[in-house]
Parts: C-alpha cells; structure tokens; sequence
C-alpha cells in the first residue's frame, strides 16, 4: 500500500527585496514574457514572470544567504496516482528534484561545459545501468540456480528424515532384542549356574559316597584277610590233627 507523501513546505510567496531578482514591472528591459520564455530582449534567469508557477519562484528567488542551510521542499504537484507513464509527472519530478544550489551551478556553466557534462554523464549512466542488468541478470538466474538447488536440498533433506526415521525404528526394534537377548543370556547363565552348583553337589557326595565305599572295602578286605589267616590256621591245626590220628592210628595196627 502507497505511503503518503510528505505534505509540500510552504508556497514561496514572491519576494519584495531579493538582490538580483527582478520582476516583470518596473523599467527592466526584460518583459514578463522575455523573462520566463526568452523574448526578443533577451533571458534572465533571476527574473520572475507573470506566468511563473510556484516552483519557478522557488528556484528564481534562491539565494545561498537567506536559504543556503534550509532543508530542500520541492514544490511539487505530484499526486500520489501519478505515474511516470505520462510526461507531465515525469516532468515534474524532473523540474522540482534538483535542489536551487545545484541548478544555479549547472546554469552558471558554458554551455560547452554543459554540453561535456551531459555527454560524459549520459555516456557513463549508460555504462553504468547497463553493466547493473547485466548484473542483474546473472543474479536472477543464480537465483534460478540456487531456487533449483535448494529444492533438491530440501528434497535431500526430506529424505534424510524419511531414512533418520527409519533407522530410528530399526535401532529401537535391535535395542529390544538385544535388551531381551541379554534377559535370555542371562536367565541361561543363571540355570547354568544353577546346574554347575548342582554338580558340585553331586561330585561332593559322589566323592563322599566313594570315600565310604573305600573304608567298607578296606575293611572287608581286612576281614578277608584276617579270616584267611585264620583259615590257614585251622587247616594246618586240622591237617596236624589228622596226621597225628593217622600216626596214632598206624601204631595201634602195628
């Protein structure tokens, strides 16, 4: 939405001592007409005519001591609606944008001067604007160039996300199993545990077992031994019976 203008300054009212400036009264030899549009008795720039509009008052009565310091309020009637498509707005803005100091100083030169001027300034604004679109140009098609590559970026990036959230999953479903792997593993070392004490147990009475069996077996054999002997014993006891019987038995028949 347009933004208003700043409202005009004051009209500059025509001034009643102002130097050099003249008016079209009095015994000047420059008529109103010859003063604004150059007549047969020549052009003075600092005379104010009849017909003259408030901006040329504003240049005409310009005079560094009096208004050098004050702030430059083009008296201009552009209208916010106007457009540079038509010629009078464009002129206006033209007519009114240079401040009283500079038009002076261009007024005051030759016009040869004048005519080096607009041929370097012109020339060089040409330059000028003409290496910007140039500039412009290849900024809008880096922009082409960046808009095309950020769109594959923020396809990328999509992407990424898409994978991030997948791999997200795949982490949480590999940390359960490996969470219930490491339950298992250690629910298999608890019952391996549980057998291992088991087993000692048994070795222990096993060996416990094998300890008594070894005593009963050594005392058996002891006994063994000792029945033997006793054996032995009595069947050389009964042996020397026998043969005392039999020698007995021998005398008696002889």
């Amino acid at each position: 939405m347009d933004q208003p203008l700043k409202p005009p300054g004051p009209e500059v009212t025509k001034p009643t001592n102002t130097g050099p400036v003249t008016t079209s009264k009095g015994s000047s030899r420059f008529s109103s007409s010859g003063a604004s549009s150059g007549g047969a008795g020549g052009y003075n720039p600092n005379v104010i005519g009849a017909k003259d509009t408030v901006g040329d008052i504003y240049y005409k009565t310009y005079t560094e001591e009096e208004r050098g310091d004050a702030p430059h309020q083009a008296p201009w009637s552009l209208k916010q609606k106007d457009t540079f498509i038509e010629f009078s707005p464009a002129r206006e803005w033209f007519l009114n944008s240079f401040t009283p100091a500079e038009v002076h100083r261009q007024r005051a030169k030759p016009h040869e001067m004048l005519y080096r001027t607009y041929i370097l300034g012109e020339a060089n604004a040409r330059a000028a604007n003409h290496q910007i679109v140039r500039e412009w140009r290849t900024m809008v098609r880096e922009r082409a160039d960046w808009e095309a590559y950020r769109e594959r970026m923020l396809k990328r990036i999509a992407e990424f996300e898409k994978s991030k959230t997948a791999f997200g999953e795949e982490r949480a479903k590999f940390e359960a199993d490996k969470k219930a792997e490491e339950w298992g593993r250690e629910g298999l070392q608890k019952k391996l545990h549980n057998v291992e004490e088991q087993l000692a147990k048994e070795k222990a009475e096993f060996k416990r077992i094998c300890a008594q069996d070894n005593d009963r077996a050594y005392a058996l054999r002891q006994k063994i031994v000792d029945l033997e002997a006793k054996v032995a014993d009595l069947t050389s006891k009964v042996e020397e019976a026998q043969g005392e019987r039999a020698a007995k038995q021998q005398m008696e028949v002889s």
